[in-house]
């Protein structure tokens, strides 16, 4: 087939990529030149596990073409629409790239007789692709069917979740259009369901927002544990052993972040709203999502006073193997450092570049152990692989000074044999 995706941002790219993958002619369209420019030569402009030998391999096959120009849209069997959909102030949606990105590919449909099938894969609000996507379409004049496919793609592993996913959700407008994504989708062994394009649309809302109530609910469930001298993980590992519940996404930490699940979750909360419904579990995910990201500051605040103290902070992503920022838990905590008189020193192995156009006056070391050289004290946010250490190797490095750790990669009694002053979330015992 031959697919157009207009939108070169993390889905865009990896649903490019992966597609190409599977033998098809793909063009990757955005108005950022930079970005365009960065592909064509085989770079991500994101980081992303094995991304950059995906990509050069389809490049190499001559399966992927990267450019601003829209004139690839003539002719695809499908176009995908896959442009941010950020957050408004007020929690809605912004679909000022969706309109000026369908009002393109409208533009360039004009040129080719052919019947196309136009796919939203960004994330909007049910009834959007039908009540606006549609209509601008529609001005070409041309014969087309719409679709809605929703990503469920996780930052880190995004590329394996596309290769072997879950599940595949497809909501189409019509028969003929349902036929054109059956055979796009045919490979790929998994459950699929195919259905109508607002529940596709509803289906990616739902998701998030019970996503980020599990995640919220466990860090609220070990902060109880916290204050009341029980431990967390004892606590979830029997949790986990319901059928009903499942063992995953039980492990407390500083919060979700990330491009999906708050804007959605607001989004969603918006929406309903508007619709006269009231939600209040979806407020208090949101609510509960931002009083945790200050968990550590609050843990730390009990130990010591903030003020003039030298912090390091080790993460700065919002989960490891990702260089996303993008509402990570420590956007919130630094500033709250800054806030207090903290001279802050902080070490990502991949977000720092990001993060010091956020923070451009902090320090920013060349590897974890630099970052704790010296420090009154150290927050642990982000699990990545590089801060798996001993706790040897952390007692040699802190001396005395505390680390307050929101993934708990230390177990608390090999902690206490090295004699590392160890405060992780969930463990029992309150600073």
């Amino acid at each position: 087939m031959k697919i157009a995706v207009i939108g070169a941002g993390y889905a865009g790219l990896i649903s490019a990529v992966g597609w190409a993958g599977r033998g098809h002619d793909v063009a990757c369209i955005d108005t950022d030149g930079s970005k365009i420019s960065k592909i064509s030569k085989g770079v991500p402009p994101i980081f992303e596990k094995d991304l950059g030998e995906r990509l050069r391999g389809v490049i190499n096959a001559g399966r992927l073409k990267a450019g601003t120009d829209y004139s690839a849209v003539s002719g695809s069997d499908i176009v995908v629409i896959a442009v941010g959909t950020p957050s408004l102030p007020d929690g809605s949606v912004d679909l000022s790239h969706v309109r000026s990105a369908c009002s393109a590919v409208a533009d360039e449909l004009k040129k080719d007789d052919a019947f196309s099938v136009v796919a939203m894969r960004s994330t909007v609000l049910p009834g959007t692709t039908e009540k606006v996507v549609g209509p601008i379409i529609e001005k070409s004049g041309m014969r087309f069917g719409l679709a809605m496919v929703p990503e469920f793609l996780r930052e880190g592993s995004a590329l394996s979740d596309f290769d072997k996913p879950d599940r595949i959700v497809v909501g189409c407008s019509d028969d003929k259009t349902r036929n054109i994504m059956e055979e796009l989708y045919k490979s790929f062994d998994c459950q699929k369901l195919f259905t109508d394009i607002k529940t596709a649309e509803m289906i990616k809302y739902a998701s998030n927002a019970f996503l980020a109530s599990r995640v919220a609910l466990a860090n609220e469930t070990a902060n109880i544990c916290q204050r009341i001298g029980v431990d967390s993980e004892e606590v979830m590992k029997g949790v986990g052993m319901d059928s009903r519940i499942g063992p995953h996404f039980l492990v407390p930490g500083s919060g979700f972040g990330g491009s999906c699940l708050p804007k959605d979750v607001k989004a969603l909360a918006n929406h309903a709203k508007e619709s006269g419904e009231n939600v209040p579990v979806l407020h208090a995910i949101t609510e509960s999502n931002a009083k945790q990201k200050l968990r550590l500051f609050e843990m730390l605040s009990r130990i010591m006073p903030v003020s003039r103290k030298r912090i390091a902070v080790l993460g700065l992503a919002f989960k490891p193997d990702t260089d996303d920022i993008r509402e990570s838990p420590a956007l919130a905590l630094i500033q709250k450092l800054l806030e207090a008189g903290a001279a802050v020193c902080a070490y990502d192995p991949e977000a720092m570049g990001g993060m010091r156009d956020m923070f451009p006056s902090i320090e920013y070391a060349g590897d974890w152990e630099e970052c704790l050289s010296g420090c009154d004290a150290a927050l642990l946010v982000t699990a990545w692989p590089e801060f798996m250490k001993s706790a040897e190797e952390y007692k040699k490095a802190l001396g005395n000074a505390p680390l307050l750790d929101a993934r708990r990669i230390l177990a608390p009694n090999t902690a206490a044999e090295a004699g590392l002053n160890y405060h992780p979330i969930g463990k029992s015992g309150w600073p």
